[in-house]
């Protein structure tokens, strides 16, 4: 199948750009990303099994029995192998990760860290490391939520830089905003970086 990334996200231009024809430096988005609650796993668990109550705060890796599970279809797209890495459990109670190429996922919530806080979310197996690209990785997991960008409605992620190199892994600097609601409307920055070591540990970090 397609990669997620270009499936998903269109990427934009990363030279730098002028405005105005001034001196002043526009960095582009090598992507961007529009994450929307409607468009949710937990939205979709809600459609297809008994209604969970709140996003998950874990998501436990098994190994996939096609004959009773279903992928998630709101990620669908990221796959390794050609088996989608997100599936619900046979309940349809909860999702589950595929545990051929990916440990447990522990969900971390960057719209709640600290400045210089960091997070291990989870690592790919032997199986699992170098069978997807970094970007559609870090993508993967904003998307099903094992990165929570946004508390009630959405968020609007930029992918502002990103390095891959085989001795220091992957790097992916995310930037943007979430909106909730209290008694009003509330937009909140979001700035964090998703990491992917050489052995396959998966980590979020809060500049």
């Amino acid at each position: 199948p397609a990669t997620a990334a270009a499936a998903a996200d269109a990427d934009r231009a990363a030279a730098p750009a002028t405005a105005g024809g001034s001196d002043v430096t526009i960095r582009r988005c090598l992507a961007t990303l529009s994450i929307d609650h409607g468009d949710s796993v937990l939205a979709e668990q809600r459609r297809v099994g008994p209604h969970a109550d709140d996003f998950w705060d874990r998501y436990p890796a098994v190994y996939l029995d096609p004959d009773t599970q279903v992928p998630v279809e709101v990620t669908s797209s990221f796959q390794i192998g050609g088996t989608p890495l997100l599936w619900f459990s046979e309940d349809k109670t909860h999702p589950v990760v595929n545990a051929a190429v990916m440990s447990d996922l522990v969900v971390a919530d960057v719209t709640r860290m600290a400045a210089g806080g960091r997070a291990e979310i989870g690592r790919l197996t032997e199986l699992g490391l170098g069978r997807m690209p970094g970007r559609d990785l870090a993508t993967f997991l904003i998307r099903a939520r094992a990165i929570a960008t946004y508390v009630h409605i959405g968020a609007e992620l930029c992918l502002a830089d990103e390095t891959d190199d085989a001795r220091a892994g992957y790097r992916a600097h995310f930037t943007g905003s979430h909106t909730y609601f209290t008694s009003k409307k509330h937009v909140q920055p979001l700035d964090f970086v998703v990491t992917i070591d050489p052995e396959g540990v998966i980590a979020v970090a809060v500049p």
